[in-house]
């Protein structure tokens, strides 16, 4: 008898674990993520972002802030750079230079490759429409990976894509490519949270 119920036990707990996100297929992952998507309404996250150039590369660490369309990014390192603030909002911006204590406003702003290409980019994205699916094993997490082309006309920012964790899928990295598909710039994502309480006023631009 208690053979039999050990059995029934293992049984139930072999049918439960069958479904975990892992064993999922890429277009199940996929599907699940663009559903996440379009639920969030902000989220936050510590963004560790190396670009990388022809003579070298160089690393910010920046925490960002997004609610609504608008952003706000507080630039954490490297040293000459800490305290510097991007708030974007409604196509205008306004930004802080700690090292002359003072703000500028732009009223018609256009982010550039290195401040715009963050997570906040693909909530309006159809992963479906255009895009190429496929699966990675990096530092024993399986990912899905979903690239997509943005501008055939920009050989360094050609192609960008985002890792996704199989395990809780949540994105993880994002990557940009030039044409030869060298990584051109690399984001890791860290600490993400999504649709928790973010104060109104980090993104007041007066």
């Amino acid at each position: 008898m208690k053979v039999k119920l050990l059995l029934f036990f293992v049984g139930i707990f072999l049918l439960l674990s069958g479904c975990s996100s892992s064993d999922l297929t890429k277009e199940e992952v996929i599907e699940r993520v663009q559903k996440k998507f379009g639920e969030v309404k902000t989220y936050q996250c510590i963004v560790e972002a190396e670009v990388i150039g022809n003579k070298g590369s160089q690393v910010y660490k920046i925490k960002e802030f997004y609610k609504n369309g608008c952003y706000r990014l507080e630039t954490l390192s490297p040293k000459n750079l800490e305290g510097k603030t991007v708030v974007v909002k409604q196509n205008k911006a306004k930004i802080y230079h700690p090292s002359i204590n003072q703000s500028i406003i732009i009223d018609d702003f256009t982010t550039n490759h290195t401040e715009g290409l963050f997570l906040g980019d693909f909530l309006s994205w159809n992963f479906q429409e255009s895009a190429e699916i496929e699966e990675s094993n990096m530092n024993n997490q399986e990912y899905v990976i979903v690239k997509k082309v943005i501008d055939e006309q920009d050989y360094y920012h050609y192609q960008k894509s985002l890792w996704i964790n199989k395990k809780n899928m949540l994105p993880k990295y994002i990557k940009v490519y030039d044409k030869e598909e060298n990584i051109r710039l690399h984001l890791n994502l860290q600490n993400l949270m999504i649709n928790e309480e973010i104060d109104d006023k980090l993104f007041q631009l007066e």
